[in-house]
């Protein structure tokens, strides 16, 4: 069999078993490729570095899901740790009843790690002073309102049954009004109702973090000044990731950083067998025509 022939007919076994490892692998051995920065993420990391420390918090709502984990859950960590690495106060919600497990995950991840490397109480973050999390509330539209009142009002109680009047933070962020940006971290219409709503009638600043399949569908808002910045799919969670570490907040890159090298490693490997598909075509055939 000709070399032009074998390349026509590589066991799809060996392909499959290529793809495998080219998955596998930046888990166990740690690199990372360059990020092209898209400017809606730098536009988003911009506006919380913007955020003056220990003034106005940001309010993070998580209502992502675990299907969409993956992309979802290494922004909100990335976020995390961006604002806590600031002293910006984040108080933290959710209106998908998926989610709130997955939003005290995030919020003990950063804190733990953040604190594991703390050497006094100013260095650590702590609950009811630097982070709250509300947990999770039905009839959004009519809570994103009444939030511009009070939060309290809609939430009385956090997550963990906690009075919300009884933490230091709630005091100080008692509605919009302290509240420097409101980021959505979301697989679905979420952020659309919060441009909607909370953002037409108390102009609060709205940025998000969605899958790749929903980005689209908000660029228009980024267009008209609507959302302040936006994370799309994986690659967002990465880019931020990078900005993060470039900007001497975190030790290393996360999770998007490694699943992005994962699907980088894939693409390069099928452009590989693309190409050498065509050459062995295109001798092939030309022996033919000989």
């Amino acid at each position: 069999m000709k070399w032009y022939e074998a390349i026509g007919n590589i066991d799809r076994r060996i392909i499959y078993l290529l793809l495998t490892l080219f998955v596998i692998l930046p888990f166990f051995v740690p690199f990372s490729m360059r990020q092209n920065i898209m400017p809606q993420t730098q536009q988003l990391f911009d506006f919380v570095e913007s955020i003056p420390p220990h003034d106005k918090a940001v309010m993070l709502a998580v209502d992502y899901t675990p299907q969409t984990m993956p992309e979802c859950h290494p922004m909100a960590i990335a976020l995390l740790t961006h604002c806590f690495a600031r002293n910006i106060p984040v108080v933290g919600l959710s209106f998908n009843v998926q989610a709130p497990g997955l939003a005290v995950d995030a919020f003990a991840t950063v804190a733990d790690s953040i604190n594991s490397a703390a050497m006094s109480q100013e260095d650590s973050v702590i609950y009811g002073r630097d982070y709250v999390y509300l947990g999770w509330k039905s009839g959004f539209i009519a809570a994103m309102l009444d939030m511009g009142e009070s939060i309290a009002g809609v939430f009385p109680r956090d997550y963990f049954r906690n009075s919300v009047d009884s933490f230091p933070l709630m005091q100080k962020v008692q509605n919009y009004k302290n509240v420097a940006i409101a980021i959505i971290l979301s697989a679905s219409d979420y952020p659309e109702y919060w441009v909607l709503y909370p953002q037409s009638r108390y102009g609060v600043k709205i940025g998000a973090g969605l899958t790749a399949v929903m980005a689209p569908k908000y660029y228009p808002f980024l267009q008209t000044g609507q959302l302040s910045g936006m994370m799309s799919g994986m690659k967002g969670a990465a880019e931020y990731e990078h900005l993060v570490l470039n900007s001497g907040y975190a030790k290393s890159l996360g999770r998007a950083d490694t699943g992005m090298n994962s699907q980088s490693m894939i693409h390069i490997l099928i452009i590989v067998f693309i190409i050498l598909g065509n050459i062995g075509y295109f001798f092939s055939r030309r022996k033919r025509e000989l």
